[in-house]
């Protein structure tokens, strides 16, 4: 009877060795996710900024990440904006009103550098990274998704992400 239970035991020690060495969280799985780039651009959109004296002062880059990995960014609308400002007198985010389809953000935060990865990144050092989310679009308003940027003493700019991009591989 002894032998019976050592041996019922053992299985069982050795069956949940087994299911926690399988198990990962899906963040470690993607650690190393490989984005094709062409899927990163198809969901970017760029905005050049102009000052009156027509001097490029402010370039941003947003990028919607729910088409990039829809696991991850389930149940809101998530975007990546990376700034890189020209303009010494200009403090972004301070100076920043973002809306999409005139609604603000859920929230907004800065992206620390050790959360940069092959998806989230900036191109240039010198950028600063947001990440933003929204709340999740009817169906109908998906088709009209508009994100509208304003910065202080410069005109709006719209990045449109109602277009359908067509998944390539370059």
């Amino acid at each position: 009877m002894g032998r019976i239970i050592k041996l019922t035991i053992l299985l069982l020690q050795i069956n949940i060795f087994i299911l926690f060495t399988n198990c990962t969280s899906y963040f470690a799985k993607t650690e190393f996710l490989d984005s094709p780039p062409e899927l990163i651009a198809q969901n970017s959109r760029m905005a050049l900024i102009i000052s009156n004296d027509d001097k490029l002062k402010i370039v941003a880059r947003l990028t919607y990440l729910n088409n990039i990995d829809i696991s991850v960014y389930s149940n809101r609308e998530y975007f990546f904006l990376e700034i890189f400002n020209d303009d010494e007198n200009i403090i972004v985010p301070d100076s920043m009103q973002i809306t999409m389809l005139n609604k603000k953000p859920l929230w907004i935060r800065s992206v620390e550098e050790i959360e940069l990865d092959d998806i989230l990144f900036l191109n240039n050092s010198l950028s600063s990274g947001f990440l933003i989310a929204f709340k999740t679009p009817s169906v109908f308003e998906r088709k009209t998704m508009k994100i509208q940027l304003k910065i202080d003493t410069f005109k709006p700019s719209i990045f449109d992400f109602s277009y359908i991009t067509l998944e390539t591989k370059l």
